[in-house]
């Protein structure tokens, strides 16, 4: 897996060129602002109309600010969302290569949050982040230049205030970083524990636990809504900063500018330049609070990363595939399998025994702890394997999509409806009215059966190498439905069936 996308990579080095181009060019034309700005006021000062040089530096210059912050902005907008989508791009990847019971021992609310409060966090901070620290850094040393060629003798008086507030900002930030790691951690909590009730709300309310639920719901919300503020405050408090110092500085300014009788010019200039300061200062505390929430998000989904994950390479063989097996599955059982190609296997053996994750492991869903799968003498890849389980392959969308998901090109309709009311379908295509009309996530709208007819009917269009069969509805060997598909696909076959014994029985085709 590609793991953390860096912010320069897949062409985004070209657009944080410019964005740093353009944050020089507008620190250029700040100075050329506060020049026109001294040299207004001296005018005035001297009882003459400024020249048509200082207007058009006014002019120009403030109009050359807010174009290129709008520019700046645009392009910054676009390398976050550049970002985010890698990051998004690598996250799914990752994930697909993780095995089943790695992925389902982890909580989806805490999964779905990298594809959202994550990937917020990684956008903003590639793209206003970035974009904003570029831009205060070239205008802060353009300003602070301003300030000692233009006005030297008010330049301590100015800035001494500002470095003292700015230096308590900094001890301030320090605590940052730990408020967000609580805020999100609270945010994941309240998504993992939503994730799992919403789909048993109504369970839950029947067995009367809506009230207890809705009471810790309530105490989690406190608690996220405490961190949320404490973060909020000592965002407003460190924003606050810069703009106390530009006070303390402008008062600085004009005492000094008075006792050491400075030109008026020379005083409007410097609080020009003061306010220009600020500016960038204030949007320091925005950067600061966007790098550590990128900084907790990145910790997060670095260890998203760092678990085992590899993408299944798939190499159809268009026939049947021997399957064989001598290892040790996850939870430590030794396990020994040998099919031949094209037999027909039954996985017996009681509940609990480990026969769905030995499944799992055939399939190619689950890695084992030890030893390999073979099928057959390509090593490394997978044959086409259909797996049918209690836990269907179905996105939201129609019956048809469901039936044909994996398979190009998609069969005809005709084809379809006919291998459907085959395997079972019927009656369901009955009610419907047609393999257009749409089905829940995962199949939740279909019966057991129904959902055992579904997968027989996927596997039979897509003519796999290997089927593995381990679905509660399925009756074992002697249920006509796998026997007709067993006949239909000429694929390996596996079943998975409730016995006292655990054992492997294989009947040759």
């Amino acid at each position: 897996m590609r793991g953390m996308p860096k912010i320069a990579a897949e062409g985004r080095a070209g657009s944080l060129r410019i964005i740093a181009l353009l944050g020089i060019l507008q620190g250029v034309a700040l100075g050329l602002v506060a020049w026109a700005t001294r040299g207004a006021f001296s005018a005035l000062a001297a009882g003459m109309m400024p020249p048509p040089v200082v207007f058009a530096g006014l002019v120009s210059g403030g109009a050359a600010v807010a174009a290129l912050h709008l520019r700046q902005r645009v392009r910054a907008e676009r390398l976050g969302q550049s970002f985010a989508a890698s990051l998004r791009r690598n996250l799914y990847a990752h994930i697909a290569g993780m095995s089943r019971s790695d992925l389902s021992a982890r909580r989806m609310g805490h999964l779905s949050l990298r594809f959202v409060g994550d990937l917020s966090a990684a956008r903003e901070w590639a793209g206003a982040g970035v974009a904003q620290s570029v831009s205060a850094v070239f205008v802060l040393l353009a300003a602070v230049a301003a300030f000692v060629l233009l006005v030297p003798a008010l330049a301590l008086a100015g800035l001494a205030p500002m470095a003292v507030f700015l230096l308590i900002a900094v001890v301030l930030a320090a605590g940052l970083g730990s408020r967000h790691r609580v805020l999100r951690r609270r945010r994941g909590r309240i998504a993992a524990a939503m994730m799992e009730r919403v789909a048993l709300a109504p369970e839950l309310d029947l067995a009367a636990r809506t009230s207890q639920e809705l009471k810790q719901l309530d105490h989690q919300s406190r608690h996220l809504a405490t961190a949320a503020v404490d973060r909020r405050r000592q965002i407003e408090v460190m924003r606050l900063l810069p703009h106390l110092g530009s006070v303390c500085g402008g008062g600085l300014i004009l005492w000094t500018a008075a006792r050491l009788r400075v030109p008026p010019a020379e005083a409007a200039a410097a609080l020009a330049i003061l306010s220009i300061i600020a500016l960038p200062l204030r949007d320091l505390t925005g950067i600061w609070d966007r790098w550590c929430a990128w900084s907790v998000t990145r910790a997060a989904c670095e260890r998203l990363f760092a678990s085992d994950s590899a993408l299944r390479s798939i190499q159809p063989r268009g026939r049947a595939v021997p399957v064989q097996f001598d290892g040790r599955l996850a939870g430590g059982a030794r396990a020994s399998v040998d099919i031949p190609a094209g037999a027909l296997a039954v996985l017996a053996g009681p509940p609990g025994s480990g026969k769905s994750a030995l499944a799992r492991v055939l399939a190619g869903q689950d890695r084992p702890a030890e030893g390999e799968v073979l099928y057959g003498p390509t090593a490394g890849t997978l044959p086409r394997i259909l797996h049918v389980s209690s836990a269907p392959l179905v996105l939201k969308g129609s019956l048809r999509r469901a039936l044909t998901i994996g398979i190009s090109p998609r069969p005809d309709p005709k084809h379809i409806r006919k291998v459907a009311r085959a395997y079972g379908l019927g009656p369901l295509l009955d009610r419907r009215g047609s393999t257009k009309t749409r089905i829940l996530e995962g199949g939740q709208d279909l019966s057991l059966q129904e959902q055992l007819a579904l997968g027989l009917a996927r596997a039979a269009l897509s003519k796999p190498d290997l089927v593995v069969i381990d679905h509660p509805a399925a009756r074992g060997a002697d249920d006509p439905m796998l026997l007709r598909l067993y006949d239909d696909c000429g694929a390996t076959m596996l079943i998975t069936k409730q016995e006292e014994t655990f054992r492997v029985l294989v009947a040759a085709r």
